[in-house]
């Protein structure tokens, strides 16, 4: 009888509705050395197991070898003493730890040896970060290192890079101007520049935020702007996807 109703409570904590592997693509897995694959929707759609919220999970996940995985302090009230959890990174990927008390702590991602990742249908519905970072420039050895203040909203941020000359002669076409992609999707503050502007002449580098909302914009606001710069920049083909 007790055996009864301890499996009783364990499937109750565990139906929370899922909202996991939106395209039933096997995007549901994480990975433990000791357990191997655990299920974040071990009950097919509609199932227990997973809830995503909008910076964590809650519920829990199943391994045929230890059971009921925790994926929250929160599922038990144990964050006073014990402070884990799973992360939504804004864009439906998930990281962090999950706690088993049969295997101990479980690595949710990884990209090696074997790359592997929880997806979820759940997005952000905050619209594209607003307005541009504060940018310096300042020299590391003999390298360039662009530096920006963070956005408010933005996860990841885009670099373009032009020389001056360009943009003088084109009297001002970022459509013309904009050379390459410097930083693609970073979710630093920051972008080493490769190379160096020829005797005389300069590079420009603008910054954009960008989440899951889409991308920002590269124009200041600023009264001093001439022109707008994101048709441009995206018309030139080189300019970050």
């Amino acid at each position: 009888m007790k055996r009864a109703i301890v499996l009783l409570l364990l499937a109750t904590t565990a139906t929370f509705a899922e909202n996991v592997d939106p395209n039933n693509d096997g995007s549901k897995y994480a990975w433990s050395e000791n357990l191997g694959w655990l299920n974040a929707r071990p009950g097919g759609p509609g199932g227990p197991g997973v809830q995503v919220g909008d910076s964590s999970l809650t519920g829990w996940i199943w391994s045929e070898n230890a059971g009921w995985i925790s994926l929250s302090c929160a599922n038990t009230s144990a964050c006073g003493t014990s402070s884990y959890g799973v992360v939504n990174d804004a864009c439906g990927g998930l990281s962090g730890r999950a706690w088993s008390e049969n295997a101990g702590w479980i690595t949710f991602s990884a990209t090696s040896p074997v790359a592997y990742q929880v997806v979820t249908s759940w997005r952000s519905t905050a619209p594209p970060p607003a307005g541009s970072p504060r940018v310096t420039a300042g020299k590391t050895g003999g390298s360039l290192v662009l530096s920006w203040t963070a956005l408010a909203g933005a996860t990841t941020y885009d670099v373009v890079q032009g020389t001056l000359s360009t943009l003088r002669s084109s009297h001002g076409s970022f459509q013309s101007a904009t050379q390459v992609c410097a930083g693609n999707d970073t979710p630093a503050t920051s972008v080493t520049i490769v190379g160096t502007p020829g005797v005389g002449d300069g590079f420009w580098l603008l910054v954009r935020g960008g989440s899951c909302g889409g991308a920002g914009t590269y124009d200041s606001s600023a009264a001093s702007q001439a022109g707008p710069r994101d048709a441009g920049i995206a018309a030139s083909g080189n300019g970050c996807p």
